[in-house]
């Protein structure tokens, strides 16, 4: 049976909003007996079972798929967090359990940031390197997404989720923020100044709400995870769609095999020298 990671950073398996979630919050581990182990992983408030009626905070335990678990503030089980996952992966669903198939799948180019070294920024400037996130989103990153016709449908810490029904939109969204990125600095130095990876996908995804679950979702993550610091890097569908459209460099990283995608998936690094400076990927 497969482990998942828990927590708000974008690199985790099952990506939770809640800020008293910590990055790398705990594990699941489904049994093949029905029962899931949940453990933490040092947890900043927490991770706790339902236990005759009252909370215990807990290193390890083993539970029923449909038993009440807590981590930090965020009340759930461990089949609603499975269903984070996008797919029909649960252990002894219930009746009761949220069914995502009433979500809305559609085809979707979704886009990837995550702030390189953000925990070490975080360590050495903490309210200097908030400050510097905020200043960026609301002065280049937003802005630009919205002008792009896209839409930001999650944020997490130091990670953006944008989804947008343009593939090409997607990718010059993601180039001119790389791009306005190398000339004007967020943050105190070189040292301390912000730079996103970023990755790119076009894949199948469900709306939930205003929110979006699926691999189309967990792909952008992971090629998100391969960037280069100041980089972009695609999938191989975005690659079809903009290769003839917009005239950048590509190059071709051959396949690659990502944690909890079962097929392998082509990736692109994408690049410009437009701006004078090459974006690396």
């Amino acid at each position: 049976m497969s482990v998942y990671k828990v927590g708000r950073g974008t690199k985790s398996d099952i990506v939770l909003s809640d800020t008293s979630v910590s990055r790398n919050h705990a594990e699941l581990e489904p049994r093949d007996d029905g029962k899931v182990r949940i453990r933490d992983l040092g947890s900043t408030f927490g991770t706790f079972v339902k236990r005759k009626g009252d909370w215990s905070r807990i290193d390890e335990a083993t539970v029923a798929a449909d038993d009440p678990v807590r981590l930090g503030n965020l009340e759930t089980t461990p089949n609603l967090l499975m269903e984070v996952l996008g797919d029909t992966t649960q252990v002894n669903p219930s009746p009761a359990s949220t069914d995502m198939s009433s979500g809305i799948r559609k085809l979707a180019a979704i886009l990837a940031a995550d702030v390189v070294g953000y925990s070490k920024l975080m360590g050495q400037d903490e309210q200097g390197t908030l400050t510097a996130l905020k200043h960026c989103r609301r002065e280049l990153f937003d802005p630009s997404v919205e002008r792009h016709r896209g839409r930001i449908f999650k944020v997490i810490g130091d990670g953006i989720l944008a989804e947008f029904s343009s593939v090409v939109d997607a990718v010059r969204c993601a180039m001119d923020i790389q791009t306005a990125m190398l000339r004007k600095r967020f943050g105190k130095g070189d040292g301390k100044a912000l730079q996103f990876r970023m990755g790119i996908n076009l894949g199948d995804v469900i709306a939930d709400g205003d929110d979006i679950y699926g691999d189309g979702v967990n792909i952008a993550a992971r090629l998100e995870s391969i960037a280069e610091p100041g980089g972009i890097c695609i999938s191989g569908p975005v690659y079809d769609q903009i290769k003839n459209k917009l005239y950048l460099g590509y190059d071709d990283l051959g396949e690659r095999t990502v944690k909890n995608i079962a097929e392998p998936i082509r990736v692109y690094k994408v690049y410009s020298t437009a701006s004078g400076r090459v974006i690396p990927s």
